[in-house]
């Protein structure tokens, strides 16, 4: 199990490397946390100090379980803050840690300089410890079904608070129909909208980590790759550094691995320019710009990604070509993978209110949609939810009033 006097002994060797290569992460407090630790931050998004929900117990057991199936495993946490937090697996060996710091280096380089995260206040530690106190004391004033019911429908929206990464007043965007439900909602209770306004606050410094999956994980993954290669390192670390690359890296059918894709973008990269198209390029990309810029035929073979159609007559292959492979993965990455979903300003009312989605071939999921629909019309808006949306090719409007619910043609 590492101490503390020897991460600090590591951080000394893989700082000056790092600085020497070019990365500025500024200020970092390390911190060792055992695996309990690492699974119960990983459940809350890695923030220590949030608000109580049942939906983190859910969130921890699944990571829970996801290791111990070998599914995936928790190394480190980075909190995107002044300074930056980095929790770091204590039951870890040396070897990993050296790659684990030198992956952390690059995470906090990342949201130092990258586009997406220049709006993002740098005290959301303190932020949340105060939502938290907030929400504690409504739950004591009002009741706990009260504030966790509000909670429930809100996490309907988090993921619709607008899709730039540049932060409007909540609710003047189309697209931010979490501020327009809490500044509109007709019968809502001014502490109803403040834990909501809350509740979008964190929703917001979320939001560019949810745009820059694959940039954030292959840079740090190309720079921990790059400094692992340049570092004095026993047999032993070499050998526990190389097997814990070998497990980021892997590919793991059917699903995409951020940290593979990312990585070999940014070789491809530097092939192209040397370090500084890298640093260009961290500055510059989200995930979607960054697949749209560098993504190839070579690239799709490399990351092990395929799309797969019917077969026409005499196709030997159900596997779409490299062009079909770039277009759905563009498309599956603009806005973090999140249905377009709009507030129709011109049909919305106090008595009704009305959302749009922007259809862009891909379906919403039907079988959560009525739950969902119930949570906002029945516990924030308190009043009839439409949302216009096509359905295998056919326009429909779905309407919940918090008790009934309606599908019909439009």
């Amino acid at each position: 199990m590492l101490k503390p006097l020897d991460l600090a002994a590591l951080i000394d060797r893989v700082w000056p490397l790092a600085e020497e290569q070019g990365l500025c992460p500024g200020q970092i407090h390390f911190e060792l946390v055992g695996r309990d630790g690492l699974d119960g931050l990983a459940s809350q998004q890695g923030m220590p100090l949030r608000y109580a929900h049942w939906s983190f117990g859910k969130s921890y057991q699944r990571v829970k379980d996801a290791n111990a199936f070998q599914r995936s495993q928790v190394y480190e946490l980075v909190v995107n803050s002044d300074p930056a937090y980095a929790f770091i697996d204590s039951c870890g060996t040396r070897g990993q840690a050296l790659l684990i710091i030198a992956h952390v280096l690059a995470h906090a380089d990342f949201f130092r300089h990258n586009r997406c995260f220049r709006e993002i206040p740098h005290d959301m530690i303190a932020r949340m410890a105060a939502h938290r106190r907030r929400i504690a004391g409504w739950s004591g004033q009002y009741g706990s079904q009260a504030v966790e019911s509000l909670i429930d429908a809100a996490q309907v929206l988090m993921d619709f608070t607008g899709e730039s990464t540049r932060d409007a007043a909540g609710g003047l965007t189309a697209d931010d129909v979490m501020g327009y439900v809490a500044r509109r909602a007709p019968l809502l209770t001014q502490w109803e909208r403040e834990c909501l306004a809350d509740l979008r606050t964190e929703a917001r410094y979320f939001w560019p980590q949810q745009l820059t999956k694959i940039a954030n994980e292959g840079y740090a993954t190309f720079w921990h790759t790059r400094l692992m290669r340049k570092i004095a390192a026993g047999a032993e670390e070499a050998w526990d550094t190389a097997r814990l690359n070998a497990q980021i890296v892997a590919v793991a059918p059917p699903a995409l691995n951020p940290y593979r894709l990312g990585y070999q973008l940014f070789a491809r990269i530097h092939e192209s320019g040397g370090l500084p198209a890298v640093f260009g390029a961290r500055d510059l990309y989200d995930d979607g710009g960054l697949v749209r810029a560098w993504f190839d035929d070579c690239l799709a073979e490399q990351a092990g990604l395929a799309v797969y159609q019917p077969r026409a007559d005499g196709d030997k292959s159900r596997m779409a070509g490299a062009e079909t492979v770039k277009s759905v993965l563009q498309r599956d990455l603009e806005c973090a993978g999140m249905p377009h979903i709009r507030v129709d300003g011109v049909r919305s009312n106090p008595s009704h209110l009305y959302l749009r989605h922007v259809h862009d071939g891909r379906d919403l999921d039907f079988a959560e949609l009525p739950s969902a629909l119930k949570l906002v019309a029945g516990r924030i808006w308190q009043a009839p939810v439409t949302l216009a949306t096509i359905r295998q090719g056919s326009c429909r409007e779905m309407t919940h009033d918090g008790t009934n619910w309606l599908d019909r043609d439009s």
